[in-house]
């Protein structure tokens, strides 16, 4: 019996000494002034870059027998690519981060609507 008490003992005292884990580093907090990334309206130029077309000349034709078939010619002109607007800073480089400014497909701006 007095081994067993020993035994429960030693195993008691071994299970008493748990070790507490050291604090982590603590994270450091660094006030960074707040940076505007974005270029400002009067810094840019607007530019604006034509529609790109192409042209060609559809032919149809008509069957008329007996006499000469019947043929129409026309140029036709599709756009391939719309016109669109682009604003570019002094270096002559596009650029899409304006500040405060929402700008439609069309490259129109909401306030000069």
């Amino acid at each position: 019996m007095r081994t067993l008490t020993l035994a429960i003992l030693s195993v008691a005292a071994l299970t008493a000494c748990n070790t507490v884990p050291e604090p982590g580093p603590q994270p450091v907090v660094v006030n960074v002034p707040q940076m505007q990334t974005c270029t400002p309206m009067s810094a840019l130029t607007r530019v604006t870059i034509p529609e790109k077309t192409e042209t060609y000349i559809a032919i149809t034709e008509i069957d008329n027998p007996p006499y000469e078939p019947i043929q129409n010619k026309q140029t036709m002109t599709r756009v391939i690519e719309e016109a669109r607007t682009i604003f570019v800073n002094s270096e002559g480089r596009e650029i899409t981060d304006i500040c405060n400014m929402d700008i439609n497909p069309n490259g129109m701006t909401t306030q000069n609507r």
